[in-house]
């Protein structure tokens, strides 16, 4: 016998037990699914130092971890696909040819792509995420509309 397999054998093991998470029965009725033993009490919450209770916080407020290097992460993607489209309205040089080129398109695409990350994190950004956020297509819509006027006024 192995040595891991003589540390199993001291064990108690628990039996298998399936948990049936289908919300439908077979005839097509809703169901409710079986509950795990975790799920069925649900652990005491902590409040963190300095912060406000659960059971204190709005209700419309989703409770989220604060995790800073995803924060950071998403900070740079929205900072990279808002820079992107400032390049598109011409703010910025093209790296080969030096020109400064306005790809209103690519400017529209990039706002664009902004607003439906917008849409699809509402509700899961901290503060600073969504001021930056909101901000950014603000400040890129406002360009947006002054480069499409430059460009319709222009004989």
């Amino acid at each position: 016998m192995t040595e891991a397999e003589h540390k199993d054998t001291g064990k108690r093991q628990e039996p298998l037990r399936v948990i049936d998470r289908r919300t439908f029965t077979p005839e097509g009725e809703r169901r409710q699914p079986d509950a795990t033993r975790e799920e069925s009490t649900p652990p005491p919450l902590r409040a963190a130092a300095g912060s406000t209770p659960a059971a204190e916080k709005p209700a419309s407020a989703p409770a989220r971890d604060h995790d800073p290097v995803a924060s950071a992460q998403f900070q740079s993607l929205v900072l990279n696909l808002a820079r992107q489209g400032a390049a598109g309205l011409g703010a910025a040089r093209h790296p080969l040819t030096g020109q400064i080129e306005i790809d209103i398109e690519a400017a529209q695409q990039m706002i664009g792509l902004l607003q439906a990350l917008r849409q699809k994190t509402r509700g899961n950004l901290s503060e600073e995420e969504s001021e930056l956020l909101e901000g950014l297509i603000s400040d890129l819509q406002m360009q947006y509309v002054a480069v499409r006027s430059k460009a319709t006024t222009k004989p």
